[in-house]
């Protein structure tokens, strides 16, 4: 029986897409996620614009930063983009665990929203629970302190600008960050850990900016920064092993710190911290020890200062064991 013309090219087509679809299934071709590009090195680039993102530095744009993030998560070699402009964002918790090795690249400014009710943790950028992450981009994170600072002091501390947290072989580079409401930075519960070429400023007489916070951490190396803020230029907590810090620029603020160890009855030892070729011109103290009277039973051992050049330092050296009390002679200075 003869097949109808009409019929013969509908089978036809059918067969035509029968075989386009088979050809995709063994050749493993799939569909380029939502949002995504190929960048030079073949990994997906994924830029926070193509998530609805506005650079107007009023719209908040956590949500369309966390789903980029969630996209380049799941793709190996992927890169979350911030492009030039100023973005305006809230509290952003960007997530682990990844697929492979994940890059956010900072191009422009990130400005945090200046309502405190914005943010239900210690942070305003954290990266969580993932290993072989880079932050970079030669772009600014901008805390816009001056809106919080007013309530420092209180039961609350004010959001870190960026926090590592629990963090393996990650890489903090290149970035400039200015007036945070609380740190601008901190590493914690981390391992093999690079910061470096930082740019960190904020008011003499801001409180508790701390440029580069560290603590229960081991295997890190900070260098070939710039910081002045109004605390301290680098603060070296409890539970940090193995820490190197070079070439640090150091000037205004508290200088660079070991401590304050034994506030609290979980605290860890320290142990393994060197701190080299690093110049403070025109800060409160130089290096130094801070310490509770009170505190429980724990060490900080194999500290080294090397090559500390000081100028115009209050207090060049310190080693206070009696840090936040009557007792001491320094009186939390």
């Amino acid at each position: 029986m003869a097949i109808p013309a009409g019929t013969r090219s509908i089978a036809k087509a059918a067969c035509l897409l029968l075989g386009l679809a088979c050809f995709i299934a063994i050749n493993g071709v799939a569909a380029k996620p939502f949002g995504a590009r190929k960048s030079l090195l073949g990994g997906a680039v994924f830029d926070i614009t193509k998530f609805e993102a506005k650079a107007d530095g009023n719209t908040d744009n956590a949500l369309p930063i966390i789903r980029a993030w969630k996209a380049a998560c799941g793709a190996p070699g992927a890169k979350v983009v911030i492009p030039r402009g100023n973005f305006m964002a809230g509290e952003i918790v960007l997530a682990g665990p990844c697929v492979g090795q994940t890059t956010v690249e900072i191009q422009g400014t990130l400005l945090a929203n200046p309502d405190p009710s914005s943010y239900s943790g210690g942070s305003w950028i954290m990266l969580q629970r993932v290993d072989n992450v880079v932050v970079t981009g030669g772009g600014t994170i901008n805390g816009q302190g001056k809106n919080v600072w007013q309530y420092a002091g209180g039961d609350t501390p004010l959001p870190v600008s960026l926090v590592f947290q629990t963090v393996g072989n990650g890489k903090l580079h290149n970035l400039k960050f200015v007036d945070s409401m609380g740190f601008h930075t901190k590493v914690t519960d981390s391992h093999d850990v690079s910061v470096q070429q930082l740019t960190i400023s904020a008011p003499a007489n801001s409180p508790n900016t701390d440029g580069i916070h560290l603590s229960s951490s081991k295997n890190v190396n900070i260098a070939d920064c710039v910081i002045g803020t109004g605390d301290d230029c680098v603060s070296i907590g409890h539970g940090s092993i193995n820490v190197d810090i070079a070439r640090i620029t150091c000037g205004p603020g508290h200088g660079i710190s070991i401590g304050s160890l034994g506030k609290r009855v979980d605290e860890t030892d320290l142990k393994g911290v060197r701190i080299t070729n690093c110049t403070l011109t025109g800060t409160t103290n130089g290096v130094r020890i801070k310490t509770y009277h009170d505190s429980p039973k724990m060490t900080a051992s194999d500290i080294v200062f090397k090559d500390i050049k000081m100028i115009d330092v209050k207090n060049p050296i310190i080693i206070d064991q009696h840090y936040n009390s009557s007792q001491s002679l320094w009186n939390r200075r």
